[in-house]
């Protein structure tokens, strides 16, 4: 009996560590810094959805970081698919987990300003958003 419960101890840990390696195959994090891809691929909870919006997310609020640095278009590209990325982010994610990825991208004394550029920047720009594509 005690080989059985062994086995299937096994058995369990196989397919579970085996669903963190096929996660991977299902959600592009190309562009998303290690750490904060390790994060979300830990949130096992999460659906495939949730994580492609996080992901999204987390590559366009990655660019806030140069933003000033950045040319006026640039500039305007990147307030733009951060706006795009936050819409599809509150479709599929509760306010709190997108708070979460932010202080996983964020260093803590930089965010509240890096966050208050872009809210500054964000009311310049419209766009359509029932037009926008989420991944």
């Amino acid at each position: 009996m005690n080989q059985f419960k062994l086995v299937c101890l096994g058995l369990i840990t196989i397919m579970s560590s085996g669903c963190q390696v096929i996660s991977p195959l299902f959600i592009d994090y190309n562009g998303v810094r290690m750490d904060v891809a390790k994060w979300i691929n830990n949130h096992q909870l999460l659906s495939i959805q949730q994580k492609r919006s996080l992901v999204q997310l987390s590559k366009a609020q990655q660019k806030l970081y140069q933003i000033q640095n950045k040319s006026e278009e640039q500039r305007i590209q990147i307030i733009k698919e951060n706006m795009i990325a936050m819409h599809c982010a509150q479709a599929h994610l509760t306010e709190h987990k997108i708070k979460q990825l932010q202080n996983q991208i964020f260093d803590h004394t930089e965010k509240q300003q890096i966050l208050d550029i872009y809210n500054q920047q964000r009311q310049k720009i419209t766009i359509d958003l029932n037009s926008v594509q989420c991944e």
